[in-house]
């Protein structure tokens, strides 16, 4: 028994001892592939997906919270708009003019609510008017009859020097009828 070498020889203080490795493992610790056919289950997990659709709902949420509020901005636009249309003043000038030195009756919209009228009857003429008309739809509107002697009868609404509408009527108590829209 004395050929036969102990277990553990004897070694210097700084040398590591040998390393053993089981056979056909390689140093390391770790184990190779396995060869077989088949590998076990463990082996072969794939990692787990990343479910898609909280995406793409979170994706269609935003577009419906964006396009609802662009809708928003757009609503609140337009009612600024009308508002400030609503509010706006516009000042029209009535006229009426004819070859008899008397208009029998002048009838013209007063600029306030819609449907509010104003009369004038016996006027000398020339006539003139300035009224400041507001409202969302400024419509505007005059009319004047002649008195007896006269043989025609015009009757202008004018913004700022622009013509709106313009009529002339001849004949013994001839009406002119004008009417339009101001501030466009």
């Amino acid at each position: 028994m004395s050929n036969q070498q102990p277990p553990n020889p004897p070694q210097d203080p700084g040398q590591q001892p040998p390393q053993r490795h089981p056979q056909g493992q390689p140093p390391g610790g770790y184990q190779q592939p396995y060869q077989g056919a088949v590998p076990p289950p463990a082996y072969c997990q794939q990692p787990a997906k990343k479910k898609k659709w909280p995406w793409i709902l979170g994706g269609l949420v935003l577009v419906f919270v964006l396009s609802i509020g662009g809708c928003l901005a757009f609503l609140a636009n337009i009612a600024t708009d009308i508002d400030k249309e609503s509010t706006k003043e516009v000042t029209v000038k009535y006229e009426v003019t004819s070859d008899g030195p008397i208009a029998g009756n002048i009838t013209y919209s007063s600029g306030g609510d819609a449907g509010q009228i104003a009369q004038a009857n016996e006027q000398p003429l020339p006539w003139s008017r300035d009224v400041t008309v507001t409202g969302f739809v400024k419509a505007v509107s005059l009319s004047a009859q002649a008195d007896e002697g006269a043989t025609k009868i015009t009757c202008r609404i004018t913004e700022g020097g622009k013509v709106i509408a313009e009529q002339t009527s001849t004949g013994p108590f001839a009406i002119a009828s004008c009417s339009g829209e101001a501030g466009k």
